[in-house]
């Protein structure tokens, strides 16, 4: 027989369902009586409303008809036409305790208040003339508030036998009249009389035996309800309605706030309900029992399929137990341990994937990370090194052969690397990097391991007839030197593999001096710009020499900065930085315009000085510029013919199409074109042939040593020949000594910069020497 199947064994479930119409029923029943109740609740408390209002209006009846009598008194007609006060303030008295007033009050035709039994001795307007106006048809009553407290006032006229005044009775209408008419009447339990304060709150008045602060529901200028309103104050839910009194002009308004609890209207029914809820525990317990007997067979291999889960969502794959069932759940649980099986293997797969190069089957950066954080945590004082193995040349070849053979270059690179290091930690750190980390290893182990793995890269990799130098470049970072965070040694490392790239020796150890991502290099930065706008820089002037007849007929603007808490900062310290940074053209912008400035002042005391302007390859992007140096030329009114702008070849070379035009715009406005350090770039006399130079400016690296050096003076010599073969003048910097200066003149330079020549000079020294020499421009 085959045996009852788990759909079949879920209908007996179906149990549930007796308790789901059980409980729709109630709440049904439940939402039906007490919609009812609210309804109910609401016309009651509108009964109650016209009710409270018709028991004032009975109130000031009987306070009239008592007040009438008074007024009726031969007496008291008598006194008040002899004006005699203290016989009328004992018959207001004597009436007021009879009616439970606080305040009798005979007022005058006038309006004046002629007699008050509160003790008011001064004639004063009676505060509610409206009320003395409605007295003319026999009486007139409403609720005032006087100093923050209710008064049920009522006025009546005094004949004699004409109108001769009016009396005005004042009842508190406090917390002991509330409750009285609470008493004798259906009134609510909850009443209060409200006003609006002057802040917008409502204040409570009088509230008879009512405790549920229902005023405090309505705060700022949030209204009262005109209609019964559902709310909660204290956990327990009311309706409230306000029913508003009549109030004479001058007196806040007054509103009888009533509720009606709706948690002691529900408590007759909560004996019913409890009956339902035991019929429904009834169906429940039932319903249970038949469960349980289905669970039984069924839960055991589910909770053990649940706890299998368990184990794979912490990790552990251990095949889930078997079950000797030819059911669903048999047919679920050999589904199961075929998924463990596969999601273990694919999660191996996917772990040694996102922790390995795929190319190299290294670790990746993010798994050097880690395992080198963990030693540097286990030992944070032990010396360590870390090494980044850049291959240089990755780029090209990727370009030049195709991923597929740069992919096994890299492998072999990485076998060579691994065989290099033995048993040190290496890994992939990005497409044309290796990182190698090396603990308990001080500088000399560490740079001798990477000469090591720089000779083992040394050797060509060689595939049929490709043979590709690699172009390894090594940095390194000692822990905790540089740093106690792989993250941080990774940085700095590759820092020292840039510089590798540049040096010689093809490996570096890492030097902060020269990282362009230390932090005080970027607070230099907003230092310059703030030296910038509060004149903190200043220009100086290096002479340069006319070798034909020693006269100074130029000079170069150097920019000097002298922070007031640093000292003298060197300018290759922030102008590279300055470029990196985006700020090199506000600071080119100073340069220009305090130099055209100094040029026009050297013109009014009739000296002609060109003064030479350094600009960086991020200038010669701006095609603004050209527009910027015309405007400060003719601001100053000065040609251009007196400045001369100088460019390194590397500048030209990295944007030619946008530099030649930038330069053409320049020397078309009668600007010098100088080109300097000459000799050390990549450009050709070929490529300068279309650039508009105008001079020439030899390195410093092949003039210091003309003395002494054959080959640099080979090499200048070349150089002025040439330059003079192209139409363009020829400037030697860095003369330190005579006997370079006489080889220059010897071979016909045409200008000569340096120490020997003169130093840089502040702009008053420059002036002071233009003085003494009286140097013209010819």
């Amino acid at each position: 027989m085959r045996p009852l199947g788990f759909r079949a064994r879920l209908g007996l479930f179906f149990v549930a369902t007796l308790v789901i119409v059980q409980l729709l029923t109630a709440g049904l029943a439940s939402g039906i009586a007490r919609s009812q109740l609210i309804a109910e609740g609401g016309r009651q408390l509108i009964a109650n409303a016209d009710a409270f209002v018709a028991q004032m209006d009975d109130l000031s009846a009987s306070v009239a008809n008592s007040v009438q009598v008074m007024s009726l008194d031969d007496g008291l007609r008598s006194a008040i036409g002899a004006h005699d006060r203290e016989t009328i303030l004992s018959m207001l008295r004597n009436h007021g305790r009879r009616v439970d007033a606080s305040r009798m009050q005979l007022i005058g035709l006038d309006g004046i208040v002629r007699q008050d039994t509160a003790g008011d001795a001064a004639p004063q307007l009676f505060p509610f003339p409206d009320l003395l106006k409605d007295t003319d048809g026999g009486r007139a009553a409403a609720v005032a508030v006087v100093v923050g407290k209710a008064y049920w006032v009522v006025t009546v006229p005094i004949h004699a036998p004409r109108l001769v005044g009016r009396v005005a009775v004042s009842i508190p209408v406090d917390d002991v009249l509330l409750d009285h008419m609470q008493r004798l009447s259906a009134l609510p339990r909850d009443v209060e009389l409200v006003t609006r304060e002057e802040s917008g709150d409502w204040a409570v008045v009088a509230s008879g035996s009512s405790s549920a602060g229902m005023a405090s529901h309505y705060r700022g200028n949030m209204p009262l309800p005109t209609q019964p309103t559902r709310v909660t104050i204290g956990g327990r839910q009311y309706l409230e309605l306000a029913q508003p009194l009549r109030t004479p002009r001058g007196s806040p308004a007054v509103y009888a706030l009533m509720g009606y609890s709706l948690d002691d209207a529900l408590r007759p029914y909560r004996a019913v309900w409890g009956a339902w809820a035991g019929l429904l525990a009834l169906g429940l317990g039932a319903g249970l029992i038949a469960a349980w007997l289905v669970a039984r067979g069924v839960s055991r291999p589910v909770e053990a399929l649940a706890e299998a889960a368990r184990r794979i969502e912490e990790g552990d794959y251990r095949p889930p137990p078997q079950l000797n069932r030819r059911d669903e759940i048999g047919q679920l649980a050999t589904a199961f341990s075929t998924m463990s099986d596969a999601v273990r293997e694919r999660e191996k797969h996917i772990r040694y994937q996102a922790l390995h190069d795929t190319v190299t089957d290294l670790p990746n950066r993010a798994a050097a990370e880690d395992e080198i954080d963990e030693e540097l945590n286990r030992y944070p004082k032990v010396e360590g090194a870390l090494l980044m193995v850049g291959l240089t040349r990755l780029p090209d070849i990727v370009k030049t052969v195709g991923h597929a053979l740069a992919d096994r270059l890299m492998r072999d690179a990485g076998g060579r690397i691994c065989r290099a290091a033995g048993n040190h930690l290496v890994a992939r750190a990005t497409d044309t990097q290796f990182v190698l980390w090396m603990g308990r290893a001080d500088r000399a182990t560490a740079i001798g391991l990477a000469f090591r793995i720089l000779d083992a890269l040394g050797h060509p990799y060689t595939e049929a007839d490709v043979s590709i130098d690699m172009g390894p470049a090594i940095g390194i970072a000692l822990s905790p030197e540089h740093g106690v965070l792989a993250a941080s040694l990774l940085r700095r490392a590759e820092v020292a593999q840039f510089a590798a790239v540049g040096s010689t020796r093809g490996v570096d150890v890492y030097d902060p001096h020269i990282d362009p991502h230390r932090p005080e290099r970027l607070s230099l930065m907003s230092e310059l710009r703030a030296a910038i706008d509060t004149g903190g820089l200043e220009l100086h002037y290096q002479p340069k020499l006319r070798l034909a007849d020693g006269r100074i007929d130029a000079a170069e603007a150097l920019i000097r900065w002298r922070h007031p808490t640093r000292g003298e900062i060197p300018p290759e310290d922030f102008i590279g930085a300055a470029e990196e940074t985006g700020n090199i053209g506000r600071l080119t912008r100073w340069v220009l315009a305090t130099a055209i400035a100094h040029v026009h002042a050297l013109g009014e005391r009739g000296h002609v000085l060109k003064i030479s302007i350094n600009l960086s390859a991020r200038d010669l992007e701006d095609t603004e510029l050209p527009d910027r140096v015309g405007q400060l030329l003719r601001m100053h009114g000065v040609p251009g013919s007196v400045i001369a702008l100088e460019v390194t070849e590397s500048a030209v070379i990295g944007e030619p199409a946008a530099a030649l035009q930038v330069l053409r715009r320049l020397a078309d406005m009668g600007i010098d074109i100088a080109i300097d350090d000459f000799g050390i770039g990549q450009s050709s006399f070929g490529y300068l042939r279309h650039l508009p130079v105008h001079e020439l400016k030899i390195d410093k690296m092949f003039v210091q040593q003309l003395a002494t050096d054959e080959t640099d003076r080979t090499i200048v010599r070349s150089l002025v020949e040439l330059g003079h073969g192209l139409g363009y003048e020829v400037t030697a910097e860095g003369v330190e000594d005579a006997a370079a200066l006489d080889f220059l003149r010897e071979i016909g330079c045409d200008h000569a910069q340096g120490f020997f020549v003169a130093r840089a000079m502040d702009f008053g020294a420059l002036t002071e020497l233009c003085d003494a020499e009286g140097s013209r421009l010819t």
